[in-house]
Order: C-alpha cells, then structure tokens, then sequence
C-alpha cells in the first residue's frame, strides 16, 4: 500500500513537471503581441527570441541532459531542473527589459531540458516493468495535453497581464522542489 502512494505522488509530481514544461514551449506564444506592446521599442525580429530562447535551449539540452541524469542522479536533476525553471519563471516575470527577458527564457529552457528526459526515467524507475506501456502512454498523454492546453490558457492569463504567464507554474514547481525526495 505505502509503494503505491509513492508511485502515485511520483506520477504527480513527474507529470506536473513533464507538463509545465511543455506547457512553458506554447503558452507564451499567445502572449507575444501583448509583450510587444510592453516592450514597443523592440523589433518584433528580436521580440521573436523571447519565443526561440527556450525553444532552442530546451531541444539543445535535451540529450546532454539525459546523460547528466544517468551520471548525477534523475532526481537530483529533476528537481535541479524544476528549480532553474521556478527561478527562470520568476525573472521572466519581473524582466524590465526585452535582453532580460530573452536571457531568462534560455533559463528556463535549461530547467526544462533537465527537467523532460528524467521525467520519463524517474516514472520508469517507479513502476514496474508491466506497466511501463501504461506509463509511458500516460506521460506522452500529459505532454499532448500540456502543448494543446497551452494557447487557451495563455490567452485568459494574457487578459489580466501578460507577465502571469510566467508564474501559472510556481503551484507545481514548488510541489516538486518540497516534495520531490520521494522520487525514486
């Protein structure tokens, strides 16, 4: 009974991660033409960035970051990633300018890609080897859902203002970082 809570928590809390993540990659997107008003003076060439930064730092990162997590640990880098990406969330926030907010965004995308291939590793670790059909569908659901549930959700935080994006995923980033040594 006490290893099935656990593998439950762990699939909370992985899928929580796997799906800010991917969440991260398209919920800012319906916020571009407000943060181009924010940021008028900005060509929208380089507004473009605030998009491409964690876009092309997430998928650089993603192999490197896989090996990191069979050589460190994927909990430890797990809830490693989850933090950079709190903390990138939070700068993205409060970022007084267009460089700041590119620069924060490359943030993120590092937690991001910490973040993603030890998801999956960690709920393998958790369940076994019969079920990791079911896992493995489940988080790809979870994922489907975070890119799909991004444009929507962007777009009724955009209508309170536009830097709320960036902090939608503090609730499930401090779950992980508090809760997240349970991970097996």
């Amino acid at each position: 009974r006490a290893e099935l809570a656990k593998r439950r928590v762990t699939l909370l809390l992985v899928a929580g991660g796997a799906f800010v993540a991917t969440l991260d990659l398209f919920i800012v997107n319906i916020a571009f033409d407000t943060i181009r008003e924010h940021f008028s003076a900005a060509s929208p060439p380089r507004l473009s960035w605030v998009l491409n930064a964690y876009g092309i730092v997430f998928a650089a990162l993603l192999v490197p970051a896989g090996k990191m997590a069979d050589r460190f640990g994927r909990r430890r880098l797990f809830r490693l990633g989850m933090t950079i990406f709190a903390i990138g969330g939070v700068l993205c926030a409060f970022a007084p300018s267009v460089e700041a907010l590119i620069a924060f965004r490359a943030i993120e995308g590092v937690g991001g890609a910490l973040m993603t291939p030890t998801s999956l590793g960690l709920l393998l670790a958790a369940f076994p080897v019969e079920r990791h059909r079911t896992i493995i569908s489940w988080w790809s659901a979870i994922t489907t859902t975070a890119a799909a549930l991004g444009p929507p959700i962007g777009g009724l935080i955009v209508g309170v203002n536009w830097r709320l994006i960036f902090l939608v995923n503090l609730p499930i980033a401090l779950a992980v970082i508090l809760f997240g040594r349970v991970l097996p």
